[in-house]
């Protein structure tokens, strides 16, 4: 009996045993487990903690030797200063390896057409004026700068629909191409219509600073013409181009041929040949009783200087002209047929300069712009044919205008800026017409403020208002205008111009 009891207590005792003894066990493996699993993060964290020391390391030494360029009084920093001036990084990039021989450098342009920068921008804003058939029927209308003579014609100035608009998203893709070539294309689209809006290559190994461009693509002349609509200081255009080469500006398929002179100072010339197709200044249509012109039919050239200033100062000057073959179809009885056409040629020349200063601040912080832009147009037109006035065939006729805005922007703190525009045109503002007599015309003007905050490199409100002066037809129209624009950037982008 004894024993039987002292057999089954033995047994209580061995499973208890085995008991605490698994369970201890299995709190081991599973703290084991917790272990490891806490080791692999700390070893994933150092490894990225070590890749970023390493890009924080690259980007470092690329800006020590930019500055080391700018620093050097040698022909070769003013070469330096040449693209540090035209060329300003959106985001910092790792350096490439020094000492990269042609097969390194043929094998990274290859892995680069194979992978290329893509981005699309989305810009979108509301809008809302106290005009009469609103702002962009007030610009039509404009003495001296109006286009629409009869119901039947099509309506080109710009100028925000009441409520909320899509200017459009750009979807751009680019890359270098091989050691020779890199190009970009930009398509522009909205709600209504997509559009080629750039299609560019671009050599990058010319000697004696040359440079050549093709395809279709912002001409350089001066400041504002280059830059998409994404990287105005304002959500609008300034009226003078507005009214004189469209909500386009100058964008057109042609050649460019630039130079970069070896001076101690920043000299940049440029030269450009155009099939001629802008919708303002520049229009063709090539049909009877218009004659036929051989592209290309426009020809732009322009100088840049920049002196070398102290510090965290940078100037720029530009000085441009353009010439080309202009036609132009009316309706002067408002049947919604042409019974008028024109033909002969279109000039614009001018001038602009730029000051920038970099505080060095964080985001932007203390940073100022202050730019300028003046140009002056002028269209002398052959009346080609006249259904209602036939006795005017042969007779010219002439308009001379002229244009300009001044604007500052100024980063009051980390990530906001605030800006002022004021813009003026017709201060020159006559035509002569074809029956002998001739026109003067009075100037108008506007004047704008603007303020916008960059959450982050990537996105951007705006709230601007406009309050301006128009000579109409009608007389004298005072329009005060209100925008509230939003814009983001998704994907890689490149950099922009100074």
């Amino acid at each position: 009996m004894h024993t039987c009891m002292r057999v089954t207590a033995i047994r209580v005792l061995t499973l208890l045993a085995m008991l605490v003894l698994g369970s201890g066990l299995q709190a081991q493996e599973s703290q084991s487990e917790t272990v490891r699993a806490l080791q692999t993060e700390v070893k994933q964290l150092r490894e990225e903690m070590l890749a970023q020391r390493r890009l924080f390391e690259q980007q470092v030494a690329a800006l020590e030797a930019k500055v080391a360029q700018l620093a050097s009084p040698t022909p070769a920093a003013a070469q330096a200063q040449a693209a540090a001036l035209t060329e300003v990084p959106t985001r910092l990039a790792p350096a490439a390896p020094a000492g990269i021989d042609g097969a390194a450098g043929r094998l990274r342009s290859a892995a680069q057409s194979l992978n290329p920068d893509v981005s699309a921008i989305v810009d979108t804003y509301f809008h809302a004026d106290n005009a009469h058939g609103g702002i962009g029927h007030v610009t039509e209308e404009m003495s001296g700068f109006g286009h629409a003579h009869g119901g039947g014609e099509e309506h080109h100035h710009g100028g925000g629909e009441e409520g909320i608009n899509l200017r459009h998203v750009e979807l751009q893709l680019s890359g270098d191409i091989d050691p020779y070539f890199k190009g970009s294309v930009i398509a522009a689209v909205d709600t209504d219509e997509a559009e080629l809006e750039t299609a560019e290559i671009e050599t990058t190994a010319l000697p004696w600073g040359l440079k050549l461009r093709g395809g279709k693509f912002y001409s350089d002349f001066g400041y504002l013409n280059a830059k998409h609509s994404h990287e105005w200081d304002f959500v609008d255009q300034p009226l003078v181009y507005q009214l004189l080469l469209g909500p386009h500006g100058l964008n057109d398929k042609g050649l460019q041929l630039s130079w970069l002179a070896p001076t101690p100072f920043y000299l940049l010339a440029g030269a450009e040949v155009f099939q001629g197709d802008n919708e303002l200044m520049y229009a063709y249509h090539g049909e009877a009783p218009l004659h036929e012109h051989d592209g290309p039919r426009l020809g732009v050239g322009w100088l840049k200087f920049g002196p070398n200033l102290p510090g965290n100062h940078a100037l720029q000057f530009g000085t441009f002209a353009a010439t080309g073959k202009h036609q132009e179809e009316h309706d002067g009885d408002g049947d919604g047929n042409a019974d008028h056409w024109l033909d002969g040629d279109s000039t614009f020349w001018g001038g602009d300069v730029v000051y920038r200063y970099n505080s060095n601040q964080a985001y932007g912080q203390g940073d100022a712009t202050v730019q300028a832009e003046y140009f002056r147009r002028r269209k002398d037109l052959e009346l080609m044919d006249h259904l209602l006035a036939p006795a005017l065939v042969g007779n010219d006729r002439v308009d001379d205008q002229d244009g300009y805005y001044v604007q500052a922007v100024y980063g009051f703190l980390p990530r906001w800026r605030a800006g002022l525009r004021w813009e003026q045109v017709g201060l020159t503002n006559r035509t002569e017409l074809p029956n002998g007599t001739g026109q003067s015309f009075g100037s108008s003007w506007r004047v704008g403020p603007m303020v916008d905050w960059s959450l982050s490199e990537f996105s951007r409100l705006r709230l601007q208002v406009n309050r301006g002066c128009y000579e109409t037809e009608d007389g004298r129209e005072d329009v005060t205008e209100f925008m509230l624009q939003w814009t983001i950037s998704l994907g890689a982008h490149g950099a922009h111009k100074f």
